[in-house]
């Protein structure tokens, strides 16, 4: 038959019969009607939008996301898991101040697919707005200054946010803090962004809204430092028939950098003043004998002033 022009018309009618019910579903729907379970699957994580007066009202209690299972028609069910094209709310709109509790509506489904929301319903609470300005305070980790570094000061921009709720938590409000992420060791002066919470003595988390919710805190260090004096020994004998009349530095303290520790031990400072063999008056520049564990000093390199003179006779 397939040899024939006749056969083939067939066949390819039959082909063409056979995509056009796969593709307006019929087979799932014969399936469906004839006693076959529908197509389920749960999408995880749908956002809700809750509808309300938000000049008016605050509302507590509302998740931000629910589950929702589909059920329905097989390509539709499984393009909605893709594409996530349909809405959840909870409507508000119509309720006065009180706790509910409310159902979730699902819009935006095709008409062979139902929906239900996991939870079903939300325990809602809704109160009089309540706005108020607060202090913004941000806490900088001592753990992350460094070592040879003391935190100097810590600057918030904006320094107040304003905070709206619920009146019942809002006279819960102890601390409001700027939250900082970031755990980098910090050696320099920086600026990071900070999110912005508000907690209760117990620091719990409160529900609010906080406006805006971050701000730049602007962190300032400067490296530890201690003033010490400076003694210097003379090493070398001078040229014979010569003396050495006088040896005078340039500096008689010096700015040492370092660790608490080191610092705290330090009182002073000793150079070497080399005049082996000198026979004139001169200046050299000398090195400072950093103590183990000191960063730097400033100046790094002192100015000996050196003067010989020749012996008479």
């Amino acid at each position: 038959m397939l040899e024939s022009k006749w056969g083939l018309r067939f066949v390819a009618l039959l082909l063409a019969l056979f995509m056009f019910l796969s593709v307006n579903d019929v087979f799932d729907e014969f399936l469906a009607s004839n006693g076959e379970s529908p197509e389920s699957e749960v999408i995880e994580g749908m956002p809700v939008e809750v509808l309300y007066d938000d000049e008016k009202h605050y509302i507590s209690g509302a998740p931000d996301q629910v589950n929702v299972q589909l059920f329905g028609n097989t390509s539709n069910v499984k393009r909605l898991q893709t594409t996530r094209d349909f809405e959840v709310f909870l409507d508000l709109r119509n309720r006065q101040v009180g706790e509910y509790e409310e159902h979730f509506t699902v819009d935006g489904l095709p008409e062979n697919v139902t929906a239900e929301v996991v939870p079903e319903t939300a325990n809602v609470n809704i109160q009089e707005l309540v706005t108020r300005t607060f202090e913004v305070q941000a806490e900088v980790s001592e753990s992350r200054v460094g070592p040879n570094h003391d935190l100097e000061s810590v600057q918030i921009e904006p320094e107040t946010v304003t905070v709206m709720g619920g009146e019942s938590e809002m006279n819960r409000i102890q601390y409001v803090r700027a939250t900082l992420n970031d755990n980098a060791r910090i050696t320099e002066d920086r600026v990071e962004e900070a999110e912005v919470s508000v907690f209760d003595t117990q620091f719990n988390k409160l529900d609010v809204r906080i406006d805006p919710t971050h701000v730049r805190v602007e962190i300032n260090v400067e490296e530890r430092s201690k003033e010490v004096s400076v003694n210097y020994e003379v090493n070398g004998e001078v040229e014979e028939g010569y003396t050495l009349e006088d040896v005078g530095l340039n500096y008689d303290t010096v700015e040492v950098y370092g660790t608490k520790e080191v610092l705290e031990e330090l009182e002073e400072i000793n150079v070497e003043v080399d005049v082996e063999g000198l026979d004139e008056s001169t200046t050299q520049d000398v090195d400072i004998d950093v103590p183990e564990d000191v960063d730097r000093t400033e100046p790094a390199v002192l100015r000996a002033d050196i003067e010989v003179k020749q012996n008479n006779g």
